[in-house]
């Protein structure tokens, strides 16, 4: 490559740099802007929609998470919880991993009825100079929960030749003769 060649690509590539870096940016900044994450799962399964306190101070953590129409699950670290009608035994936010900041709701046995938004909140008590204490409720973050049906159990058979012996799927066997045909190859 000649001088005048090689100068020139590092002027393309000194003035293409910096727009990748605002292109980049621009991609990260529109994606953290996404407010509402999908978690989808199947009916009987786990689903864990993801929270995280947005502040550990000194104060007890309080976390609530809601549906449109109610609230599903509240805890108070050290107290006792509160599971909606029709969530019983099926959600819980774990005390010890509450105390880690993470708000995380499990919602076990999915229904078809779960799907929709969840919504987590962070209660917050601010005690003023006075006596009096203020409480703030702060989002954390929107979820989407999709429950979709389990599909119909299928029944595979592994094919078998004459002899009654099991047949390798072709992948298999394709790359196997690939890796024979290479070491051949490289050690011929």
């Amino acid at each position: 490559m000649s001088t005048h060649s090689s100068r020139q690509y590092q002027g393309i590539m000194t003035s293409f740099f910096p727009i990748c870096i605002v292109l980049g940016s621009m991609c990260v900044s529109l994606l953290s802007a996404e407010a509402e994450i999908t978690v989808s799962g199947q009916v009987g399964s786990t689903a864990v929609l993801p929270c995280k306190l947005q502040s550990v101070g000194t104060e007890t953590p309080h976390i609530r998470w809601l549906t449109e129409s109610e609230i599903v699950f509240e805890r108070v670290l050290g107290e006792e919880s509160y599971q909606a009608e029709g969530y019983e035994d099926r959600v819980d936010v774990p005390e010890e991993e509450l105390r880690k900041g993470n708000c995380s709701l499990v919602l076990q046995n999915l229904s078809l009825t779960d799907a929709g938004v969840y919504t987590s909140y962070q209660i917050v008590k601010r005690t003023k100079r006075s006596t009096s204490v203020k409480t703030k409720t702060e989002e954390i973050n929107r979820i989407n929960l999709s429950v979709q049906e389990k599909p119909p159990e299928k029944r595979t058979e592994i094919p078998t030749d004459d002899a009654g012996m099991k047949c390798p799927h072709p992948p298999i066997m394709v790359l196997s003769l690939i890796s024979c045909l290479l070491l051949q190859f490289f050690f011929a």
